[in-house]
């Protein structure tokens, strides 16, 4: 699951007004930065190693330690509620549900639940889950 913690990671991640900062913990230094110029707010979660953002219709995968760019992928909906669990990312928004591989970006499924509506969508597997998405 990406809720292990560990307790030694040196750095913030700060993502806001289409930038994504890192910064050291105890300092507040800048050990690196990206800009995204997205006017959506961005999800921030951590798989093994990586910083994954979720922006509006797309996911970015960047490394912790380095900010490097490994893989972005356009999705078929909004990133509203995301959650992260072994090498699957499950993407969920308006009624609509995806799966992305963690490693590779690559789109391994989407449901777009048609004739079901387009409500919020709550994603989880059991010990880890994205309660609703705030979908307008």
């Amino acid at each position: 699951m990406y809720r292990q913690q560990d307790p030694h990671a040196p750095l913030l991640v700060i993502a806001f007004n289409g930038y994504v900062i890192a910064v050291e913990r105890r300092t507040g230094k800048i050990v690196w930065q990206q800009e995204y110029h997205e006017p959506f707010a961005a999800r921030l979660l951590f798989p093994l190693g990586r910083v994954l953002l979720g922006y509006h219709k797309e996911l970015v995968c960047l490394a912790y330690t380095t900010g490097e760019v490994l893989w972005r992928t356009a999705m078929p909906m909004p990133t509203s509620s995301i959650v992260v669990d072994g090498d699957e990312i499950f993407v969920g928004s308006g009624g609509e549900a995806a799966c992305v591989d963690v490693n590779t970006g690559a789109l391994l499924w989407h449901h777009p639940f048609k004739g079901m509506g387009a409500g919020a969508v709550a994603l989880g597997v059991p010990g880890n889950v994205a309660q609703i998405d705030h979908s307008r």
